[in-house]
């Protein structure tokens, strides 16, 4: 995962915290910004075990061990030490997954509270490189989707851009990427930026 993009979530995470405690409305909860673009993803028809997922309602992502260990050395950047420490936890967390298991991605997550400064830092980019690796199968089409615990072979993603009405800084600009099945959402992710 590029170092801009793992920037921007940990910038987008700050001020949607923020965003929470000052603003009525989070501007990631406005679906009236203009489309930018629609793309139709397909997916794998079946997945092997080990796997991981990333479950968001009645759908899931799947992705076996092997392909998503692949995509994280080829992908997740590593050239800073808290990236390093990051990549190595996921790709660890990873290794140790065995047999027929099928594993909550959340699971892998090292747990934030109480970490400060560096630790917390690496933690937050454990879960951003999980999201980036579920981003990234998706829209290579390497990723299995179920819906009501059956795999649908496509869904719609479609980018969103625009300026929040009721800004409270200068990020003011929000990105917002869904991935849809039907009216499931299969994948969500929105981040602010100044222009």
């Amino acid at each position: 995962m590029a170092l801009r993009k793992m920037r921007n979530l940990i910038v987008s995470l700050v001020i949607l915290f923020s965003s929470f405690v000052k603003a009525d409305t989070d501007p990631c909860d406005v679906d009236s910004y203009p489309i930018k673009g629609e793309k139709v993803l397909l997916h794998a028809n079946a997945f092997s075990l080990p796997a991981i997922y990333y479950k968001q309602g009645r759908t899931r992502i799947i992705v076996s061990k092997d392909m998503a260990i692949a995509y994280v050395k080829k992908n997740m950047s590593g050239n800073k030490g808290y990236l390093t420490q990051a990549k190595s936890h996921i790709l660890n967390s990873l290794y140790k997954i065995s047999g027929s298991e099928i594993i909550d991605q959340s699971n892998l997550h090292i747990p934030l509270e109480g970490l400060v400064s560096d630790e917390l830092n690496v933690g937050i980019h454990v879960m951003a490189g999980y999201q980036g690796l579920f981003e990234g199968m998706l829209f290579n089409n390497e990723a299995a989707v179920e819906v009501d615990g059956k795999l649908v072979y496509e869904t719609t993603a479609t980018y969103m851009f625009g300026e929040d009405p009721k800004p409270i800084d200068e990020f003011r600009m929000v990105h917002k990427l869904n991935v849809v099945y039907k009216n499931s959402y299969v994948f969500n992710k929105c981040w602010l930026d100044v222009k």
